[in-house]
């Protein structure tokens, strides 16, 4: 459970802040890189720069959704705009996806054709800034995204990890060609693209998952019950829960003693309900139904 309960509005600008953040920062580094892979004569920077490019795809995918999942409840979405997040986590990852194979592409077409050149030190020089600079980001994002439990954020800072480690492996086959092993620029970047496309399906799993009405991971489904069991009067309860964007909805049946009154069992269903909402951040709406407990 986070330290403070957000409204959404608050969630929603926390979202739309750090992914600004993101978007004015993968610009400037998209433009940096291509420059130094294109001077520095480095596939593996200008595909690093490629990689890039698809950031910025994504995270604009990113501030859409969290608008879109930021709009009320209304008559044709009874259940709100939440999906819009775990649409968005697919499109990250398919992105993402699509950077990798282009990456694996070109770097391939090198080594097959044998057109190697030894890379110049601003290639080197780029690989380092990106790292420190992806890694930064990466830190400062996941906080927000663990923080407001929102999947497409999350993706957006994995999606800057992805970037720090490829860019590592970049560093190492550009330094590496510099020492008279021009061959490493192109292999390093086919390497590349190989964690560019399996960090992009861990982004689709991801979403796949949330689409498909898997449990959510918080809260679980021990959780949930261990709260609503804590009520008096609660005999028994079974529970299932969906996620919906950065929220959890929940059905819920519970056994009270089969003498109360439709009155007490009114009373305890709403006070179940308040608990889920008050002790679990991330629940956004319970429903409880009311069954007699025979032992």
């Amino acid at each position: 459970m986070s330290m403070e309960k957000l409204s959404s509005e608050e969630k929603f600008k926390k979202g739309e802040r750090v992914t600004w953040l993101g978007i004015i920062g993968n610009i400037l580094l998209t433009i940096f890189k291509f420059f130094a892979g294109i001077v520095g004569h480095s596939q593996a920077m200008f595909a690093d720069g490629a990689e890039s490019l698809s950031d910025i795809l994504a995270t604009i995918v990113v501030l859409i959704s969290l608008r879109v999942s930021r709009k009320p409840r209304d008559a044709e979405h009874q259940f709100g705009h939440g999906k819009a997040e775990s649409l968005a986590t697919a499109i990250v990852g398919m992105i993402v996806i699509i950077a990798g194979l282009y990456v694996l592409i070109t770097s391939s077409r090198l080594l097959i054709g044998g057109k190697t050149r030894v890379p110049e030190t601003i290639a080197l020089v780029a690989a380092v800034v990106t790292i420190v600079i992806k890694e930064i980001m990466y830190r400062i994002v996941s906080v927000v995204a663990k923080n407001l439990n929102s999947s497409v954020i999350m993706a957006n800072a994995w999606d800057y990890r992805k970037d720090a480690i490829s860019s590592v492996v970049t560093f190492f086959g550009i330094a590496g060609a510099r020492l008279g092993f021009p061959i490493l620029d192109p292999l390093v970047a086919a390497l590349v693209s190989f964690i560019i496309i399996k960090i992009g399906y861990d982004i689709l799993h991801t979403a796949t998952k949330e689409l498909m009405d898997t449990i959510p991971d918080n809260p679980t489904s021990e959780q949930i019950i261990a709260v609503a069991e804590e009520c008096k009067g609660v005999e028994h309860a079974v529970a299932r829960a969906r996620r919906m964007g950065q929220y959890v909805y929940v059905d819920m049946k519970i056994d009270i003693n089969p003498d109360f009154t439709i009155s007490q069992g009114h009373a305890i269903a709403k006070e179940v309900k308040s608990r889920l909402l008050n002790k679990l951040d991330n629940v956004a709406d319970v429903m409880v139904h009311v069954n007699p407990h025979y032992d």
